[in-house]
């Protein structure tokens, strides 16, 4: 019981953070809207009418989790209900019925039946929303071998002129914690009279997006598409971002004013922010070229400097052997 609670716990914590990251960008045209599923304990065939007593303690306690594991991503996950809204509730339907057959059956643990929930978003929808369990990254593998070759890559801070006029600068997190080292960087490229310049933001699982404002500044070259970041309104989401509420972090105001917002609205989804494509910031003409690296693990707020480039930049590329982990 120890290690289903800690598969499904693990499971809970990735799920929860993900949701402040711009999950809509895989439907970004769509306005979300509440989708109620019937809940599955109340699907009224003869699988789910098989009562806990009816089961030995391992299946039942293993049927326990995998409920309430599907009943927490329903409830919290942000792109749920625009996944369902794109017409793959029959689908979702499917699998979470089939699923929860082979618990009832014994044709599969916790970990298994988990894995396989958990994979149908990631492999479909969001490389956002991995589990950390052996059978799931077995899948994982399988399905995406490139991620074989990369999953140990470790990236460290590196800023260094390449040649005469090309500079490299790798941020391995967008974590506040290299903001400060993240602007130096970018000085010191400006001080170095390169006219091109690398990010390599391989291996880069996210963070805050505040990182990359001297970034944005220098790569704008025109207006966008407006964009709108939802958050999904939930109790365990806001969870996240009460632990931020502290005068001295960077953050603070930021999480204050959603949580204010959030508590008085009964919206499920309330807007985080709004971008309107057009930041009125004028080129900055040192920068020539300039290349933006990916990989498969680049996701969150690493994603979203790639994303700034492709729909306001003409003088940056992007480069990589596959896409990143969720939304470019």
């Amino acid at each position: 019981m120890k290690k289903t609670i800690k598969i499904i716990l693990i499971t809970l914590f990735a799920l929860i953070t993900i949701t402040i990251a711009l999950l809509f960008a895989v439907f970004k045209e769509l306005e979300p809207n509440f989708v109620t599923l019937t809940p599955i304990t109340e699907e009224f065939d003869s699988i789910a009418l098989t009562t806990s007593m009816d089961l030995p303690d391992s299946i039942r306690r293993n049927l326990e989790d995998y409920d309430y594991l599907v009943n927490f991503v329903e409830m919290n996950y942000a792109p749920f209900s625009a996944i369902m809204e794109k017409g793959y509730e029959q689908e979702y339907r499917a699998i979470r019925k089939q699923l929860r057959q082979q618990v009832i059956y014994g044709e599969a643990d916790i970990e298994k039946a988990a894995s396989d929930y958990v994979f149908w978003f990631y492999g479909r929808f969001d490389r956002h929303i991995p589990i950390y369990t052996e059978t799931f990254w077995e899948t994982a593998n399988t399905l995406f071998p490139q991620d074989i070759e990369i999953v140990d890559y470790a990236p460290k801070t590196v800023s260094c002129k390449v040649d005469s006029c090309t500079w490299l600068i790798r941020v391995p997190s967008c974590d506040l914690s290299f903001m400060e080292w993240t602007n130096n960087a970018f000085q010191q490229f400006v001080e170095s009279g390169c006219e091109n310049l690398i990010i390599d933001v391989r291996g880069n699982v996210g963070g805050s997006s505040l990182i990359w404002n001297n970034y944005f500044t220098a790569l704008y070259d025109h207006s966008g598409k407006p964009s709108i970041s939802w958050f999904r309104n939930t109790p365990e989401n806001l969870k996240f971002w009460e632990q931020f509420l502290n005068p001295g972090h960077p953050l603070n105001e930021f999480a204050q004013n959603l949580i204010k917002r959030c508590k008085s609205s009964n919206n499920e989804f309330v807007k985080e922010s709004v971008w309107t494509g057009d930041t009125g910031l004028q080129t900055t003409a040192h920068i020539n070229r300039a290349a933006v690296l990916i990989d498969w693990i680049t996701g969150s707020a690493g994603e979203s400097f790639v994303a700034f480039v492709k729909e306001y930049s003409d003088r940056a590329k992007v480069y990589g052997i596959c896409s990143t982990a969720g939304v470019t």
